[in-house]
C-alpha cells in the first residue's frame, strides 16, 4: 500500500505517513516530489527539530519501512542545502522552508500560503 500502489499524487495521504510518531511531528508540507521516479521530501520536526525527510514509493512496501509502518528517512543538515539547491521550488516557499529549517517559524507558519 504505500510502494508501487501509492497514490503520489495526492499530497495529503503522503503528510498522513507519521511513524515513529514518538519522534516526528508533522509532517507539515510536502516539499517536493518526483512521481516518475516515485520519492517524495517533507518538512517536519523530528525529535523538536525542523528537517527534512525523503521516502521511496516502490517495490510492495516504499523504503524505508520499520515494522511494517512506513517511516521518513531524516536527511542530514549537513545536506539539506545541496539536496534543496537541486530542486525547483519557487521564491518564496524555499525562503519560507529557509526560516522553517533555522528554527524562525513553526511548521504550521510553513504550510501557510
Amino acid at each position: 500500500m504505500f510502494g508501487e500502489d501509492f497514490i503520489l499524487e495526492n499530497d495529503e495521504e503522503i503528510l498522513e505517513i507519521n511513524s515513529p510518531k514518538s519522534q516526528l511531528e508533522g509532517p507539515f508540507v510536502v516539499v517536493y516530489k518526483s512521481i516518475p521516479e516515485r520519492w517524495a521530501i517533507v518538512a517536519f520536526d523530528w525529535d523538536g527539530k525542523p528537517c527534512l525527510g525523503i521516502r521511496w514509493f516502490w517495490d510492495k512496501s516504499g523504503n524505508p519501512i520499520s515494522r511494517g509502518y512506513p517511516t521518513w528517512f531524516v536527511i542530514p543538515s549537513m545536506l539539506l542545502n545541496a539536496v534543496l539547491s537541486g530542486l525547483p521550488l519557487d521564491f518564496q516557499f524555499r525562503d519560507r522552508l529557509n526560516r522553517f529549517l533555522a528554527g524562525e517559524i513553526s511548521g504550521e507558519q510553513l504550510k501557510k500560503k
